[in-house]
This record gives structure tokens, sequence and C-alpha cells, in this order.
């Protein structure tokens, strides 16, 4: 746990139905989580403060819950004696790697939230959907399911590897009204997909659902004026599953603030914040103050579309993190991995850019040139996300070195350089 250290205010309002799951929220990580109850009598909580006081006050007294709170209630969780059907990984932004492990309650409740979600991005049993992605049994099994509890046509999902060009043939073929995906794959594979359906003669889908890291307002457009869907942005992350998503009247995210109390952190610019969550019907583990590192924006007023929900977006993750292929990685942890054998950490920088593949370049100082193929060893059997995009081919791992001087003259300038978006960053 770690203290707050800057002003965090409620977004929107605690109604009496998620008053009443927040008390009961705080009753059970006390009963049910040997890592909450020492916290609770450390900060002087008692049972009796979880049923007289005001919930939200009682929560307001806990700390921040960080990445290595996390990691003891994902242990605790497992030895927790409630079967395990499935478990959620990310590689994590800072300590251990995320993991949730999800019990047959918590599968039930996230398929029924998904599936009204997929319904306020108006998919119907009218719909046949595909869910598009690099490794789809790990962010899209539980979109298939949704979609099948919703009643589509048809469900499917399909992997693109570096020869995509065939996948995206089959795509055409199978003829979807509605495609689920993360932006990185849609931009990578936007011209040819609109190449491929022109080709085929045949409708292109009618929406185009993104999820995993924000989408760039160019590709939106590109999806919106040349394919002719509707674009709508899903967001969730691995430690709590679905948390919002957008209508459309396309007004940013609705957070269901009666699943998930959400605080905003306020840091240095007044207009954004980073997001703090409190999970109100997850079970394994419940999530008390957790703070999730992404940036958003929050939208004002009401919104046409009657949901009452309040309304953000979603920026990207805060500090030192950054996707590739919906892979979420952190220049801390590679770091870490890159510099295991020294004594301590030294001078790195990172590159992103995109040819025909992703690429992460590694400048380190030109002495480490020797280690190479050690370091390359090292990073990738520490994150298997990068394991499995390099494996696949779809991304290029490289190594670059630089004299001292350069590190002197980076320490101006970010830690990680991503030109993916610039021509001239091209390979």
């Amino acid at each position: 746990m770690s203290e707050p250290s800057r002003s965090i205010l409620l977004l929107g309002e605690v109604d009496e139905v998620a008053s009443a799951r927040l008390r009961d929220t705080l009753r059970f990580a006390r009963c049910g989580y040997g890592y909450y109850a020492d916290l609770f009598r450390r900060l002087g909580i008692s049972a009796a403060d979880l049923e007289n006081e005001p919930p939200l006050d009682v929560l307001r007294r806990l700390p921040l819950l960080d990445g290595h709170g996390l990691d003891a209630l994902s242990n605790e969780s497992l030895r927790a004696g409630s079967p395990i059907i499935d478990v959620e990984t990310s590689s994590g932004t800072t300590g251990p790697r995320k993991r949730r492990f999800i019990t047959p309650e918590d599968d039930r409740m996230e398929t029924e939230f998904l599936t009204e979600l997929f319904a306020i991005c108006g998919v119907s049993g009218a719909d046949s959907t595909a869910c598009l992605d690099t490794d789809p049994l790990t962010l899209m099994v539980s979109f298939t399911k949704a979609l099948d509890a919703l009643g589509v046509r048809e469900s499917y999902a399909l992997s693109i590897g570096p020869r995509f060009q065939r996948t995206l043939e089959a795509l055409t073929g199978l003829a979807p009204t509605a495609i689920v995906t993360v932006p990185s794959v849609l931009e990578r594979c936007l011209e040819p997909l609109i190449d491929a359906y022109a080709r085929a003669g045949v409708r292109a889908p009618r929406r185009v659902i993104y999820v995993g890291e924000p989408l760039s307002p160019r590709v939106r457009h590109a999806v919106e004026t040349r394919l002719g869907a509707q674009v709508f942005g899903y967001y969730g992350a691995s430690e709590t599953s679905a948390l919002g998503v957008e209508c459309g009247e396309h007004g940013g995210i609705h957070l269901f603030t009666d699943r998930t109390v959400v605080e905003l952190a306020k840091g240095e610019d007044a207009a954004t914040a980073e997001m703090v969550v409190t999970t109100l019907l997850q079970r394994s583990p419940p999530l008390l103050r957790y703070a999730l590192q992404d940036r958003v924006r929050p939208v004002a007023g009401e919104c046409p579309c009657g949901l009452p929900y309040p309304r953000v977006d979603v920026l990207g993750r805060a500090g030192d993190s950054f996707s590739v292929l919906g892979a979420k990685l952190s220049y801390g942890a590679v770091l870490g991995a890159v510099y295991a054998h020294a004594d301590e950490p030294g001078h790195m920088q990172l590159e992103l850019s995109r040819d025909d593949t992703e690429w992460l370049t590694i400048v380190l100082p030109e002495p480490l040139r020797h280690a190479e193929a050690r370091m390359r060893r090292d990073l990738i059997r520490s994150h298997p996300d990068i394991d499995f995009l390099v494996g696949s081919r779809l991304l290029t791992l490289g190594f670059s070195y630089a004299e001292p001087d350069y590190f002197d003259a980076a320490r101006k300038t970010r830690w990680i350089v991503d030109r993916r978006g610039d021509s001239r960053g091209a390979r």
C-alpha cells in the first residue's frame, strides 16, 4: 500500500445502490482476506465501524492499493478455496506481474456486464461479430462468450500473424457486421482491410469496437469515413475486467459507478487525472482504492443518451508505461530485465516505431554491446508478451548502442520515444 500524495476526488456520486454494495464489499474484504483484515486492524477500523459509519467515509480512510498489494491479494485469492476457472494476466506496469484468478461467480457477472455493454454499442441478435487480435484466447474469449450470450448470429475470433492478408480475406468472406479489435492491430491492418473489402465487393462492418488501448483520432476518422463504420470504445483492465463503454453519442466512456467507485487522483495538469477504483461486485479479489495508473480526462455534463453514469476520455497509461499490439509494458520492467545481471540499473532509452512490423529498439551504453545476447534472452524470458510477439514475428526487438554523452543529453528528453504515428519514424 502507498499513501495518497495528491488530491483525490470522487467521480460521480455513490448512490443508495452503490453505497450498499460498498458496505458489503468492505465487510467481505475484512472477513475474506487476511491482507485487508490486517490493514483494517492497523488503521483502527472495526467491524462496528463498517456497520455504523457511511461506507464512503470508511473507504477514504484507506491508503491506495498498489501493484505489490495486488500481488499479495491475488496470491491469497488463489488459496482462498473458491473454485478458479480462469486467470487474467498482464505484463504489469510496476512491481510483480498482475494476475486475477476468476471464480465462476465473477465470470458469470462479467459475461452479463459485457453483454450489456455490447448492447449499448448497438450489437444485437441480428449481428455477426468477429474478434480480431494477435492472441484471441487471452483477450477475446470473454468477448465471444458475452456476444454468444447476447444472441448474435455468429461470433468468432481470428488471430492475425505477420502474413495477415489471408486472415483479412477470411474476415471479408465471413462478412461480420461488427468487429472487436485492438487499436494497434486495427491500425496495422486498416489499409489492407479496406482493400480486401473493396476486392470482395461485400459491405464493411457497421460497427468497430476497440479495446485495450486508446485509438488515435487519425485511425478513428479513417474507420468512420473509409469503412463507413461507427466506432465505439470499450474500457477495462485485467485487474477489474470491464469498467465502461462509449455510447452512440460518442462523447466519452461511460464508467458504471454502480459497479465501481471511481476516484480521480489529480496531478499538476488540472484537466487530467489518474484513475483510482474500488470494485463493488468483484470477489476474487475485491479491490479497495486500487491505483489503476490510467490517465483520464473527465467529460462535463450529462450525456444525451440518457445513461446516468459519468464520462471520461481515456488518455492512456500514466508514468513509464506503453503498449505494443495490446500488450502493456513498462520502462521499469524492461530496464530491470536488461540489467538483471548488473549491480544496479544503468542508462536505457526505448524507441517504438513501425514498418511491416512493430519495432522495439533498446538503446544502451556502448560498453554493453558484448552482452546483447544475454540481455535479449533475459528480456524475453521475463516478458511472455514480448516472447509471443517476437516469436510470432509481429514485433522486432532491436538493440542499438550510444556513447555516454548521448545519455547525458537524453536526460532532457523522454526515455520512451514513440515514433509509430510519425511517418518519419518508419524504419
